[in-house]
């Protein structure tokens, strides 16, 4: 079992070696969710834990009392990649594991991951498995929630279908300006890397991949769930 405690939502994710058995995802903790799913997976031995957000008193009590091994995901744990960041205690852990996934999908090759969330992280991984470092900017909902609420007159506004190259009112242009100007920065990111980086792959991930994969003019593979898969990737090559 893994799980991503995001900024939103908490992921749930049961695996059999790299098989994927169940993905589920919930808007806060429940101990009867978890417990129904190890009931559920009897076979379940181990959970690895990567959270942006404070973990309830009762969680590792839980897992102990299931005879589960449990472990919170931090830079010291035995790692499938290295860290070549200054400051590896600051590091994101949804960064550190969607890294691991990253490397386990293209081992030999630089990859970027891409994470359209709550911010928005481009990140490079290394043909040898470093994690090199990567940019950190406002999500595209935080992006329209900061308009709204850092002026007097400007609307909050959500995501549509249909975005102009230029706005006719102001619902439009700040349509074209946030959902545009996060497209330019994934596609110009993407560019400049692939401009050192021949072999470079690239990875869409987070609540928005699926809103922004069809207009990004890169060539991208999206997954979801890559620090889902990042985690059972560490579980998978490591005994914690």
């Amino acid at each position: 079992m893994v799980i991503d405690a995001g900024n939103t939502l908490i992921k749930i994710g049961i695996y059999k070696s790299a098989d994927s058995m169940l993905f589920m995802t919930q808007a806060g903790w429940a101990p009867d969710w978890i417990i129904g799913l190890i009931k559920k997976y009897p076979g379940i031995r181990n959970c690895l834990v990567c959270s942006t957000r404070d973990l309830p008193a009762w969680l590792p009590g839980l897992f102990r009392k299931e005879n589960m091994k449990y472990n919170e995901l931090n830079h010291l744990l035995p790692l499938p990649i290295k860290i070549g960041y200054e400051t590896p205690e600051t590091l994101g852990k949804d960064r550190i594991a969607a890294a691991a996934g990253a490397a386990d999908r293209y081992p030999g090759h630089f990859v970027t991951i891409v994470d359209a969330g709550t911010a928005l992280t481009i990140d490079l991984v290394s043909d040898k498995g470093l994690f090199m470092g990567g940019n950190i900017s406002p999500g595209m909902r935080m992006r329209f929630s900061s308009l709204h609420q850092q002026t007097f007159s400007l609307p909050e506004i959500e995501p549509a279908d249909e975005v102009p190259v230029i706005g006719r009112n102001t619902r439009e242009a700040i349509l074209a300006g946030v959902v545009n100007g996060i497209i330019y920065e994934i596609d110009n990111s993407i560019n400049s890397l692939k401009n050192k980086y021949n072999d470079l792959h690239v990875i869409l991930t987070g609540g928005d991949a699926p809103y922004l994969s069809g207009r990004l003019k890169n060539t991208i593979f999206v997954e979801e769930n890559l620090v889902l898969s990042g985690l059972n990737a560490i579980l998978r090559n490591f005994s914690l």
